[in-house]
């Protein structure tokens, strides 16, 4: 069996993963960096994309958007603001859509809204005055 170290991905949602790794893939903005069991101790930030790594010999490949990664010899802790399994991305950005076009529209509701009780109250306003 290969050198196995622990790795925890935490994202704002909380734990998103905890398990055993062989090795990880990450980009940090220093370049792609590749940690394996016994990686000298190195904190770095994180950029946004597709981290993969090794769990009982499969590959897993996960988004994320930026955040840190704490490595030390036996475990890797790594924290974005987000992560999300990457055959999940496309059903994750349509649903943020989904929220975005939402609220776009309760705006428009609410300004048609005060665009109508302004133009009540000026009339109110104009016929008082009369």
């Amino acid at each position: 069996m290969a050198s196995v170290f622990n790795l925890e991905i935490y994202s704002t949602g909380g734990c998103f993963y905890k398990g055993v790794c062989e090795h990880l893939v990450f980009e940090s903005v220093d370049g792609s960096r590749g940690v394996m069991a016994g990686h000298e101790p190195v904190i770095c930030a994180l950029k946004r994309g597709e981290i993969r790594f090794l769990a009982d010999g499969e590959w897993q490949k996960v988004a994320v958007t930026e955040g840190f990664v704490e490595i030390m010899p036996d475990y890797v802790r790594l924290f974005a603001d987000t992560a999300v399994k990457a055959e999940k991305v496309e059903e994750y950005r349509a649903e943020r859509e989904r929220a975005r076009a939402q609220e776009r529209q309760r705006q428009k509701l609410a300004n048609k809204q005060y665009i109508h009780s302004h133009l009540s109250l000026k009339r109110a306003m104009g016929k008082s005055k009369k």
